[in-house]
């Protein structure tokens, strides 16, 4: 259950990231929190297991998207290890259909599990290798954003993502502001595998203002 503390922090940095928090979607973040800590017993699911950590570094930022997606669409998070983004848009938006791609049996049983517990309709794991499941379906060429955080650098991220995007779907890579001084040298990767930058959107972590970025890429997209 959540500490008086863990909640005030989730709601107050929701809202400062433009979001506001029911009381069902408290619920299901307790729950997450405590399957988060159950689970890193057996599996490396992150660096550290401090709930107001989580929900800092972890949480919030992964929310920080949620602004700037359409109301209702396909997303798929590839490498989603312990769900971030992807299981947290889940809760925050139910008309959002959730794929969680997880080459790791047990962070990908980890989040069948999560995503049970706390009912969870919109959200299927898949468990295997991007450069495999591309081929598969409901996989292949079917996502309207395949998104990931800090996962891969840039590069692999776009040539991963490309073959499950529908034409004029996003490619989001959530990154520090180390990733702005990468996209010069992404320019050859952009033009060969029909991609561009379409916006890129900065934004602070509360409570410490570390500084993120949002990195949108347009599949087929020339000018």
């Amino acid at each position: 259950m959540l500490s008086h503390a863990q909640t005030h922090l989730l709601i107050e940095g929701a809202r400062i990231l433009g979001s506001q928090l029911s009381s069902k979607e408290l619920v299901c973040f307790s729950l997450y929190l405590e399957e988060i800590a159950r689970w890193s017993k057996i599996a490396d699911l992150v660096s550290q297991t401090d709930p107001a950590i989580i929900i800092r570094k972890h949480i919030l930022d992964s929310l920080a998207i949620l602004p700037l997606l359409p109301p209702a669409t396909r997303l798929l998070d590839l490498g989603s290890g312990a769900g971030f983004p992807g299981l947290v848009l889940a809760i925050l938006r139910p008309s959002l259909q959730v794929f969680l791609l997880e080459a790791r049996r047990k962070r990908a049983n980890f989040l069948k599990d999560a995503s049970r517990k706390m009912r969870l309709a919109n959200v299927a794991v898949y468990e295997g290798r991007a450069e495999v499941l591309c081929e598969e379906e409901p996989l292949k060429a079917s996502f309207d954003f395949v998104i990931t955080r800090a996962t891969w650098g840039l590069e692999d991220f776009l040539r991963l993502a490309e073959p499950f995007l529908v034409a004029n779907g996003l490619a989001v890579a959530l990154k520090g502001p180390q990733a702005e001084q990468d996209i010069p040298a992404l320019e050859p990767r952009l033009r060969k595998g029909g991609f561009c930058l379409k916006e890129q959107h900065a934004y602070l972590l509360p409570y410490g203002e570390e500084k993120r970025q949002a990195l949108f890429f347009a599949k087929r997209c020339f000018t």
